[in-house]
């Protein structure tokens, strides 16, 4: 038997799922293990391999593909502990980490709140600061050389202060068009520092925006040093339990890679495990025969949530880590600090509570983990309305202490807020599934695009307690609790392939040259090709998607358009895509908001090249008689809004329910991760392939 094994570690959590060739699929979570990750990645494994009967070495032996989503790169911007990293740039540009993008810097990755307070409010602190920055004199305009690179220059720049850095980034004006100057740097900087880990924005980040480009390029080298040793440590672990597949590494532009890629595009890998959870919630729902789809992920951090309309994932328009933008393909995924592990707390001054966005974590935890946290949190609140079992927490492995949970709940909360304990849990309960109800609001009705018509898909450790209730708010008919909920991130990664995206910026103007444009895809395409023809796929293999970034022209907004054709495009060809790019437009920015008139312009052209990997069918159950009452293990009191009370609800066993049992509400699901709440107004059925599908009532 041989497996295929996706990874990935969480704030909170580590998640693990084993694939095997008969499409069988084990489950595994662990608390992520800080700084030594390997422990929690293994810990997780141990945890799925229970049902097997087989150990973590022989199960790594028997491994052909070992796929992993890390938050390496985020924790080290976070925590500002990456590589001393110094910049070379165009003599005169000194300062375009530290201006930003002008005033927009001052409040870009602020909650609105945050960015009314214009006193208090300052640009990020840049990763590197002025003293490690050296300006160059060459210059460049689009594709033509105005002042030729010195390399003297570069070389007395290098030596008066690489000796004490640990890595380079390098960003020239211009270089997204001509990248002669910064690739004779990187060959400098190889030969004479060849310790140093370098970057060069033509490699990492080749599109238009001087401030993004150098803010990337310089993320990539701050993070790559740190990225590269826990890379080859993990490699090391896995090849010393006897390991001799292949590692892949996911990236926010939602396929995998290598790790020699990873490590030379670390910026790639930020954000890297969300994008899985998006993955993993369309593969699960395309079984259904499902396509359109919210994914939201709720685990001990944050919850996260990504549109998928008509099976197609958007990018980001601006991504930020710490407030930092950077340039990299990212699939759009939207964010809120509300998860398992926020702390429920006051507003200053007042008796108003507020859910987030500090977090508990894995340590100390919740109150009710019983590992000394004294703060309460969303998952004390979820279990003093009985959304828990404190004896079947995560399938009877940990304890829960209730006891400790309403004490402190009670003291903290529900006394100054002049309301008894499960009063006060109820109306907190209330407003986290409101703020996550308003997050998706802005993703959808504001977007043009009607929740209605779409199936929410609820994943992480703690959404099945609150995705039937969010998903009412919207009207939203179905919400769908996959068998891998609380590890769907990493089944997401068995579901991808490898894939690499590569761009050219080459601005354009109406009327466009064909010419022009088709030799742009024929270069990135080649590129491609040769990329993956290396890696071993055979040329009937790759899958190429071809688009074009466009918008009006005086604006900074582009709308990433997809080209449906294959092969060069002709005139009826781009009259489509420009059709293309206006409906999209109009659907992101309102009804009327199209003027072709206005002149329309391309500054950005991408090729995706995708090598199919093989992935096994999920196995498919037959389905039974639709009675649950065999897996009912107890009965509890558990708390309503729609009761306004506590309701005897019936507990039943995940593991006991078979394919086609259908639960009429009240009803809480316990799986050996989560809960899942079945409110008394809806209906829950558990589908051939294990997942539970449930109906809303309005």
């Amino acid at each position: 038997m041989s497996y295929k094994i996706g990874t990935d570690i969480g704030g909170t959590c580590t998640d693990s799922v084993v694939l095997d060739d008969d499409g069988q699929i084990y489950v595994g979570k662990d608390l992520s293990t800080y700084p030594d990750f390997s422990d929690g990645i293994f810990n997780s494994l141990a945890d799925a391999t229970a049902e097997l009967d087989i150990g973590v070495e022989e199960l790594i032996q028997e491994t052909s593909l070992f796929f992993h989503a890390t938050t390496v790169g985020e924790n080290t911007l976070f925590e500002r502990d990456g590589a001393k990293t110094g910049l070379i740039t165009t003599k005169g540009f000194e300062e375009t980490l530290s201006s930003t993008r002008g005033a927009y810097g001052r409040w870009a990755g602020l909650s609105s709140d945050e960015a009314k307070d214009l006193i208090h409010t300052d640009r990020p602190e840049p990763l590197v600061p002025m003293d490690r920055i050296e300006g160059i004199s060459e210059r460049a305009f689009r594709d033509k050389i105005i002042k030729p690179l010195d390399e003297d220059e570069v070389i007395d720049a290098l030596d008066s202060f690489a000796d004490d850095l640990d890595a380079i980034a390098c960003c020239f004006l211009w270089s997204s068009h001509s990248d002669e100057h910064e690739l004779a740097v990187k060959r400098i900087i190889e030969e004479e520092y060849p310790e140093l880990y370098v970057s060069i924005s033509s490699e990492i980040s080749p599109t238009m925006g001087e401030y993004e480009r150098t803010s990337t390029t310089t993320i990539n080298s701050y993070i790559g040093p740190t990225t590269e040793q826990y890379l080859d440590s993990l490699q090391a672990e896995l090849t010393e339990l006897g390991f001799d597949g292949t590692m892949l590494l996911m990236l926010s532009h939602g396929g995998v890679v290598s790790k020699e890629s990873a490590t030379e595009q670390p910026v790639g890998l930020i954000e890297s495990g969300p994008v899985g959870g998006l993955l993993g919630s369309r593969f699960v729902s395309n079984k259904m025969g499902v396509e359109n789809i919210i994914s939201t992920d709720m685990g001990g951090t944050t919850f996260k949530t990504g549109v998928i309309n008509n099976n197609r994932l958007e990018y980001a328009d601006e991504p930020l880590v710490g407030r930092l933008h950077y340039q990299f393909p990212k699939r759009d995924i939207h964010s809120i600090a509300v998860a398992g592990g926020s702390i429920i707390s006051f507003e200053e001054g007042t008796n108003i509570p507020t859910v987030g966005p500090q977090s508990a974590g894995s340590e100390p935890g919740p109150v009710c983990y019983g590992r000394g946290g004294m703060q309460p949190t969303v998952t004390d609140v979820d279990l003093i309305q009985g959304y828990f079992s404190p004896d079947y927490f995560l399938g009877g492995k940990k304890e829960m202490d209730p006891d400790l949970a309403f004490e402190v709940f009670e003291e903290k909360i529900a006394e100054p807020m002049g309301k008894e304990p499960v009063k006060a849990a109820a109306d907190i309960y209330k407003l986290i599934n409101s703020m996550i109800a308003d997050l998706l609001h802005e993703i959808t009705i504001e977007k043009g695009i009607d929740p209605r018509e779409f199936t929410l898909v609820a994943i992480g450790g703690a959404a099945g307690m609150h995705a039937a209730s969010y998903a009412r708010e919207l009207d939203i008919p179905e919400v769908l609790v996959p068998y891998t909920a609380s590890v769907n991130s990493a089944l997401g990664l068995l579901s991808t392939d490898v894939t690499h995206e590569y761009t050219e910026a080459n601005q354009l103007e109406p009327p466009f040259d064909l010419d022009q444009i088709n030799s742009s895809f024929e270069s990135l395409e080649e590129t491609a090709r040769e990329k993956l023809a290396e890696e071993g796929f055979q040329p009937e293999e790759v899958v190429l998607d071809r688009s074009i970034s466009m918008r009006y022209q005086r604006q900074v907004h582009e709308v990433q358009t997809q080209i449906e054709t294959e092969g060069p495009l002709d005139e009826s060809d781009l009259e489509t895509v420009v059709d293309r790019f206006e409906t999209l437009y109009q659907r992101r920015y309102g009804e009327g908001s199209v003027y072709r008139s206005s002149g329309i312009e391309m500054t950005d052209f991408h090729v995706r090249a995708i090598g199919p990997l093989s992935t096994p069918e999920p196995y498919e159950h037959d389905l039974v008689d639709s009675s649950a009452s065999a897996a009912q293990v107890d009965t509890n009191d558990v708390y309503f809004e729609s009761t306004n009370g506590f309701t005897e609800t019936p507990i039943y066993d995940f593991e006991a329910l078979q394919p086609g049992n259908v639960i009429d509400g009240p009803g809480i699901i316990l799986t050996p991760v989560t809960s899942i709440v079945v409110t008394p107004e809806d209906r829950a059925e558990m589908d051939a392939y294990r997942n539970i599908r449930i109906k809303i009532e309005s």
